[in-house]
């Protein structure tokens, strides 16, 4: 059994705190990772990395304050060089594909799906149609 912790940034936070109480529930030890208590980790004080690393064989990575502010991609980038150095073998990043709340009022298209999908984006009402008429949902399994 590996005795190495696994580091939770953001382990004081909703996710972060599940995912720990759920490793430590299986008897697998943690280091929690925060800005506040005993382990203290800052995505913008770099200087914080490194000790929290220290040891760890895998990360649970949050970053505050949201993947889509400006700097996030290359933070996380640097994080994870720094981490692999550091003999880490296992990173997991948890992510969220919306930013904002889906409610119809934030209805302007942008590049994200055109980025990650390689096509422009559609309106569902539009991809429902298209599946429909290409007989998507009309034959049998």
């Amino acid at each position: 059994m590996n005795t190495k912790p696994i580091l939770i940034v953001g382990g004081t936070g909703k996710t972060g705190r599940r995912v720990a109480e759920r490793l430590l529930s299986r008897g697998l030890p943690v280091r929690i990772g925060s800005r506040t208590g005993e382990n203290f980790f800052n995505w913008e004080k770099q200087a914080s990395w490194a000790p929290s690393l220290s040891g760890v064989s895998a990360v649970y990575i949050t970053y505050f304050p949201d993947l889509a502010v400006p700097g996030a991609a290359t933070a996380i980038g640097s994080f994870a060089e720094l981490a692999v150095s550091h003999g880490v073998k296992r990173l997991v990043l948890l992510t969220d594909p919306f930013t904002k709340v889906l409610d119809g009022f934030n209805s302007h298209l942008t590049d994200g799906i055109q980025r990650a999908l390689g096509r422009e984006p559609r309106d569902f009402a539009d991809y429902a149609r298209a599946a429909s008429a290409a007989g998507v949902w009309g034959g049998s399994i």
